[in-house]
């Protein structure tokens, strides 16, 4: 049976790398018609799907051929751990609010508005019938069935405060709320003056970013968790293979040096290969 949220609810900040004022508003969404971005910039709703990929330079962006919304993948994340199928999402601008730089504040408002239970309405899901591979250098991809639905990500970085990092991770709600959705965006600093020369991280600061200095990290509040870069790794995994339009189910994925573009291309294999029960 699918999922919607109960009632509107609506953050409001500033875009991670537009560095604009951004707004979303979550609204319950009546039919089976998975996540949805609605508003202004587009004629007809647009659908958050692998197909309206559009970029993933230092996040996923997706377009109807006129518009573009970027970084969707902290709001798709959130609305995919907490196992939510079908949402409307109303946006202001190009972009959803950076908030805190992680998932948390997209997930708790999600919580906040209430989920319910659509009768009638089936809830396909992605399963597989064996082993599914997919590499490139030293970015490498997994999946396989198993009992739930679980995660393996190594994070791996030549810098003395990243090295490498490995999380293991069943994902349920409760889980996903602890322990993935607090990981923050993060970036080094001797990357800023060029990606801001790109148009990117306008927004970016201590509040809503963790940025990794030669000698130390830079993080309000310190770091949530030893290996956080590795959780928000997983976060983005989570939100970009959300794009396949399909829960998983009973699969083991397993990641090495995963990033969206990677992401978005194992989620295409995935759906691509998949069984849909």
């Amino acid at each position: 049976m699918r999922t919607t949220i109960k009632a509107a609810v609506t953050i409001e900040g500033i875009g991670l790398h537009k560095g604009k004022p951004a707004k979303v508003t979550f609204l319950p969404a009546e039919g089976p018609t998975g996540y949805r971005f609605l508003g202004p910039l587009f004629k007809e709703p647009l659908p958050a799907r692998l197909d309206k990929v559009s970029g993933t330079v230092r996040g996923t962006n997706i377009t109807d051929g006129t518009a573009t919304i970027y970084t969707v993948e902290h709001l798709l994340s959130a609305a995919a751990g907490l196992g939510i199928d079908d949402l409307d999402i109303e946006i202001t601008g190009e972009e959803p609010p950076a908030a805190d730089g992680s998932a948390l504040p997209f997930a708790m408002a999600l919580r906040q508005a209430g989920l319910q239970e659509k009768p009638g309405q089936e809830r396909p899901e992605l399963t597989l019938d064996g082993k599914l591979e997919m590499s490139k250098g030293d970015i490498k991809y997994c999946a396989y069935p198993s009992p739930g639905v679980s995660f393996r990500l190594t994070y791996e970085y030549p810098h003395k405060l990243v090295g490498k990092q490995t999380i293991e991770f069943s994902l349920t709600p409760e889980e996903y709320l602890v322990r993935v959705a607090p990981a923050r965006t993060f970036g080094f600093s001797h990357e800023l003056e060029a990606l801001k020369a790109a148009g990117l991280a306008l927004g970016g600061s201590l509040e809503n970013a963790v940025v990794i200095a030669e000698h130390e990290v830079l993080a309000k509040g310190g770091l949530r968790f030893a290996d956080e870069f590795a959780r928000h790794k997983l976060l983005d995994l989570i939100g970009d293979l959300a794009l396949s339009g399909l829960p998983l189910r009973d699969v083991r994925i397993e990641a090495e040096r995963p990033g969206h573009a990677a992401n978005v291309n194992f989620a295409k294999l995935l759906l691509e290969k998949a069984k849909k029960a």
